[in-house]
């Protein structure tokens, strides 16, 4: 198998060929879901303590409480973005019997706005998010990328709205 450096992949010409094939609510869409599953697997919520010769942690991932969720829509999220690709032009050819006013954009504006408020409690039930002296506790790095991909989905719906070609 021989490569020149100066050609590129041909692979990955053609994945990035089919991704900008998409409009741009939908890759964002699909760049928040994917985002947001890999993130769900971090830390997103945190427990530390040192108390002289003792010190330890725990955490939790997305895939616990209210975060299930969250991580459950952005994954399905990911998913009704990436349908033009696989040959399905809208959710509609999924599941016929949506109302007609029902659409792409709007099934992810709404998935993206509950995945937010979802994130958000379970931020805010998890623990008092509280510190002292050698003692931390809180919401971690996953729950706030889970945020941001939640509200880059509910983005991601809106521009799909205001796209001609969705």
């Amino acid at each position: 198998m021989s490569s020149n450096p100066g050609q590129p992949n041909p692979q990955v010409a053609q994945a990035k060929q089919m991704f900008l094939s998409l409009t741009l609510g939908r890759r964002v869409a699909l760049v928040a879901g994917v985002v947001g599953l890999i993130f769900s697997f971090f830390h997103w919520y945190s427990v530390s303590y040192d108390a002289g010769p003792f010190s330890g942690s725990a955490s939790i991932s997305g895939w616990h409480g209210w975060g299930i969720i969250s991580v459950l829509l952005l994954i399905a999220s990911g998913v009704i973005a990436v349908l033009p690709l696989v040959g399905i032009p809208s959710l509609r050819s999924l599941v016929p019997t949506l109302p007609p006013t029902v659409t792409d954009s709007m099934v992810l504006m709404g998935a993206g706005v509950i995945a937010i408020l979802t994130t958000l409690l379970f931020m805010f039930t998890e623990g008092s998010g509280a510190s002292g002296a050698g003692y931390s506790e809180g919401p971690s790095i996953g729950a706030y990328v889970g945020l941001i991909c939640a509200i880059a989905v509910a983005a991601g719906g809106y521009l799909m709205r205001t796209d001609p070609a969705a």
